[in-house]
């Protein structure tokens, strides 16, 4: 662990007042001092007054004059935290603005506000916890890697029910208590420990799909992989060693692989998910829908899904051309023989309308956050 900063005085800037006062509560539990305000108007003259050592900033909430509010928090001097979707387009607006600016985003506080990952955000901005690339080899080797599994709904012409889970990683640290993957995944990909972390991840999933199919539950779980894990040339036959060895069959296991990392993939990336296939894995193409894949190609692609990228389902309540261009993925994977989900379901009018569309699967926080595997299952049992 690294030494604990000073940061002891935080600017809240944002308009939603449930995610201002979450903030506030929290930051107090920290014995952090806040100023908050949702008028642009008295920004500039409270970050001077105020002196903040660190400013959260909705990026939504300085849409009229995002780069003078921007310079307010630089002339402060203030280390620069954004609060809202970290795949939205508000953030990556935000962050050419920073770039522009000459600043840097410290972290990114997720909408909507979890309280655990609210928590871990705040002990990285006043120097709890500054994980080092040893602190996480050393994480792996004592076990403390798991994952957490969040419910996914398969659709049925009389409505959702369960289908299976997301398995996404969790750092069960022994002081801290669980630790989010935004205060480590950032350093295991800058130091290339990403590989060593997803082991972790598909050896607890498998593991706890075996508990779940000797119970008689038949879910399948998604593990996201980066493109550079399937550059090992063993990759497929070491999966399908660890599956074989807890009975689990490959059909169980989906394999998730983010759109836009495809583009910078190394040579041979797509001809080693074939490899995959062949081996009875379904794949996923993850965040479907930024514009990177060509339309044209993807019928050559090995893929055996499309999951609909979070922006557009996130745009599907207020946005006429969302919901077409929804409708019309979920046509052309019909067309080429893919199923569909979508990621990031927040409301019920969201699901209800991707019922109504045909979209084979679903998740999101209106379903149900992700959990540990207990927890999980009592969840799970309310949508059979």
């Amino acid at each position: 662990m690294g030494q604990s900063t000073k940061i002891r005085r935080v600017l809240i800037f944002a308009q939603d007042d449930y995610s201002i006062e979450a903030m506030d509560e929290a930051a107090a539990a920290f014995g952090l001092v806040v100023r908050r305000t949702g008028k642009f108007d008295k920004l500039e003259a409270m970050a001077q007054e105020f002196g903040p050592d660190a400013a959260i900033i909705d990026p939504g909430a300085i849409s009229d004059e995002p780069a003078r509010a921007l310079r307010a928090v630089a002339a402060s001097g203030a280390i620069l935290l954004l609060l809202g979707d970290p795949n939205g387009a508000a953030i990556e607006r935000a962050r050419q603005l920073v770039a522009e600016q000459g600043l840097e985003v410290a972290g990114i506080i997720p909408k909507p506000i979890m309280p655990e990952s609210l928590q871990v955000a705040l002990r990285v901005l006043v120097g709890e916890l500054d994980f080092s690339a040893a602190d996480i080899g050393n994480a792996v080797m004592r076990g403390e890697m798991t994952a957490w599994y969040q419910l996914q709904l398969a659709r049925h012409d009389s409505g959702w029910r369960v289908g299976g889970a997301e398995a996404l990683a969790r750092w069960q640290h022994p002081v801290h208590g669980v630790v989010m993957p935004g205060a480590f995944v950032p350093v295991a990909e800058a130091r290339g420990q990403i590989a060593v972390i997803t082991d972790c991840v598909l050896q607890t999933a498998v593991q706890q799909l075996s508990v779940w199919h000797r119970q008689g539950l038949s879910f399948r779980v998604a593990v996201n992989l980066s493109p550079l894990m399937v550059t090992d040339h063993d990759f497929p036959e070491r999966l399908s060693r660890l599956l074989q060895e807890y009975d689990v069959p490959a059909r169980s296991l989906v394999l998730e692989i983010p759109e836009p990392s495809l583009a910078g993939a190394p040579d041979g990336v797509l001809s080693m998910l074939a490899r995959l296939r062949v081996y009875g894995f379904d794949l996923v193409l993850e965040h479907f829908g930024r514009g990177i894949s060509s339309l044209a190609e993807l019928y050559r692609t090995p893929f055996s899904e499309l999951k609909i990228d979070r922006r557009l389902v996130n745009q599907l309540t207020e946005d006429e051309d969302a919901r077409q261009l929804v409708r019309g993925i979920i046509a052309l994977a019909r067309e080429l023989g893919l199923s569909t989900s979508a990621e990031a379901v927040e409301t019920r009018e969201t699901l209800d309308f991707l019922h109504q569309a045909g979209c084979d699967s679903a998740q999101g926080f209106v379903i149900s956050r992700p959990l540990p595997a207990t927890e999980f299952q009592a969840i799970a049992s309310q949508w059979h």
